[in-house]
């Protein structure tokens, strides 16, 4: 379960770094299809690797973890079975801890806020 987690949270931030399979495999020296089996959770991903990954990607390799190692109560509620939203609620909480001015934290949970009223 955890190998299929870790690789969800590689292929989120490879596009969200807009990086093709290709190009991350090609960064990495190794074939396209490797790194498409490390996504889908097929083959582990080792330290070392996942540690050229996230230099790469240029994030940390706590990136790759959700804290808790599970979601909390209101995540997966809200989350339902659906793995792309559950990592992109950790991804957000992730870059969302990473702002340190208090009034820009504030400005963004507004913002974030106001899209959720809207729905």
């Amino acid at each position: 379960m955890l190998d299929a987690e870790v690789g969800q949270a590689i292929r989120f931030h490879r596009k969200n770094a807009k990086m093709t399979l290709q190009g991350l495999a090609d960064k990495l020296g190794i074939a396209y299809q490797q790194v498409q089996k490390y996504e889908t959770g097929v083959n582990r991903v080792g330290a070392g690797r996942l540690m050229e990954i996230a230099e790469i990607l240029n994030i940390p390799v706590a990136g790759f973890f959700d804290n808790s190692r599970g979601q909390t109560g209101e995540t997966a509620a809200t989350a339902g079975d659906d793995p792309d939203t559950a990592l992109q609620g950790r991804q957000l909480l992730v870059w969302f801890l990473r702002i340190k001015d208090p009034q820009k934290r504030r400005t963004a949970l507004a913002y974030i806020r106001s899209l959720a009223e809207q729905e």
